[in-house]
């Protein structure tokens, strides 16, 4: 495989507008965390099913108000010289939103969801969480699969307003069933097994 060769940033840091010209069909995922250009490796086809699987539910026991997506990229903080730009697995945000534009601003979005991986553990479970709070983010999951866990389980937890944490709310292995950020109610074998 050839190496990989990116632009570099026009000053110390990557700004939003560095970030906004890298091109759509990368090789890799990048992500933009505190002005510094974050590279992982493209998720494998399990990942991206579970994912996709997930999203398809949630979005159909959606209002029509709400509207779901995976892999789009949500700005968490437009600060000048240190922005986060990062892109959930999946992501439910306002049909105000115009899918045609990106990046989706964090007050638009009512949950974010990472689809745990063996080599996004560490950011999945510590990382991403903290910026998707830090940035009023309501609702987060945790998708943890047969690669990362002993069974497949969804946790979900909710923004506390007095810690700006999120706490635990459930953890779900056969069936979701919560009332927000909306009402869904479904099975989960379907979601993740073949």
């Amino acid at each position: 495989m050839p190496a990989l060769t990116l632009p570099l940033p026009s000053g110390d840091t990557w700004t939003r507008a560095d970030y906004e010209a890298l091109p759509e069909n990368l090789p890799v995922r990048v992500g933009l965390v505190h002005g510094a250009l974050v590279v992982s490796p493209r998720p494998r086809p399990i990942h991206q099913r579970v994912a996709r699987r997930l999203a398809t539910r949630i979005e159909d026991a959606a209002p029509v108000d709400w509207q779901a997506d995976t892999d789009v990229d949500v700005l968490l903080d437009d600060d000048e010289t240190e922005p986060v730009e990062i892109a959930p697995d999946i992501v439910v945000y306002s049909a105000q939103h115009d899918p045609y534009d990106r990046p989706i601003p964090a007050d638009l979005v009512a949950l974010a969801a990472e689809v745990v991986s063996p080599s996004t553990k560490r950011k999945d479970r510590r990382v991403h969480p903290r910026l998707y709070a830090e940035a009023g983010i309501r609702h987060y999951w945790r998708v943890e699969n047969d690669q990362t866990a002993p069974a497949f389980a969804i946790y979900t937890h909710e923004l506390d307003d007095a810690t700006g944490h999120y706490i635990a709310t459930g953890v779900h292995h056969d069936r979701i069933v919560v009332t927000s950020p909306f009402g869904m109610d479904f099975g989960l074998k379907g979601v993740h097994e073949r």
